[in-house]
Order: C-alpha cells, then structure tokens, then sequence
C-alpha cells in the first residue's frame, strides 16, 4: 500500500517537473516570455543559472 502511495506521489510530482523542464526549454529558445513561466520552471532557472555562474 505505501509503495503505491508513493509512485502515485511520484508519478504526479514528475508530471509537474517534466512540465516545468519543457516550458524552461521553451524559454531559453526564446519561444515563451519570463512571466508565462510557472513558478517551479523559475525555481528550475534560478537553480541552473546559479550554478552556472558558480562554474564560471
């Protein structure tokens, strides 16, 4: 039962991450305005332009 639980949890969650990934593609393309984004795409952004300029 706890494991079913939690694939569902999970099933849900990488729903949302697969989609926040796909409109954060789109807007590095250009293709989607900063403000359309949802907030975990902008949560995503901030995450990987951090760690980009910690590269650097």
């Amino acid at each position: 039962m706890a494991n079913d639980k939690r694939f569902v949890a999970w099933k849900r969650h990488h729903r949302k991450r697969k989609s926040a990934k796909a409109k954060m593609k789109l807007y590095e393309q250009g293709k989607l305005p900063h403000d359309k984004l949802p907030a975990l795409a902008k949560v995503f952004l901030r995450r990987k332009m951090r760690s980009l300029s910690k590269a650097e």
